[in-house]
């Protein structure tokens, strides 16, 4: 059985790159629906002892919010480009895994492809990375794709439109 609805989790680096040619490959050969997601987090990493370091957050946040639009429409024009069709493209704000996982229930996705690379032992020994925590808590599958034998692309390979 064929997933109908594949949902490709993208942050614009380079396994994310190789994530949406393979989801463009398994969404064409399946006659998925194809649906791409770009969460912005807006998680704070630490408090702000001072309120202008609040202010100059937000409006990087802001930016960021703007330039991650950019990357979402880019992302889906390069997709479509490459042969794929995408159903619809969703911008999120929050934590990155959980967004993920939420818009995969809303859509019943029947598979989530994201890019990921193997950290090194002691990277994992302090906690599990973005595609381990999507696997473990989506409750459907998960594909994770990465560049092959740890060999990584030139940037000018994988950018879009090029």
């Amino acid at each position: 059985m064929f997933p109908t609805k594949i949902l490709l989790a993208t942050d614009g680096s380079e396994e994310a790159v190789l994530a949406a040619e393979a989801s463009v490959e398994l969404a064409n050969g399946t006659g998925s629906e194809l649906h791409v997601v770009y969460v912005v987090s807006t998680v704070p990493e630490l408090p702000y002892p001072h309120a202008w370091e609040k202010e100059q957050y937000e409006t990087i946040l802001e930016l960021n919010r703007l330039n991650d639009l950019r990357l979402l429409e880019d992302l889906t024009r390069w997709i479509e480009a490459l042969g794929g069709d995408v159903a619809a493209s969703h911008y999120r704000e929050g934590r990155p895994e959980k967004e993920i996982v939420l818009l995969g229930e809303e859509l019943d996705a029947g598979l989530i492809v994201t890019g990921g690379q193997r950290r090194p032992w002691f990277k994992r020994i302090f906690g599990a990375g973005f595609s381990e925590i999507v696997s473990w808590q989506a409750g459907r599958p998960v594909l994770v794709v990465g560049p092959r034998g740890g060999a990584r692309r030139d940037r000018s390979e994988v950018a879009f439109g090029v």
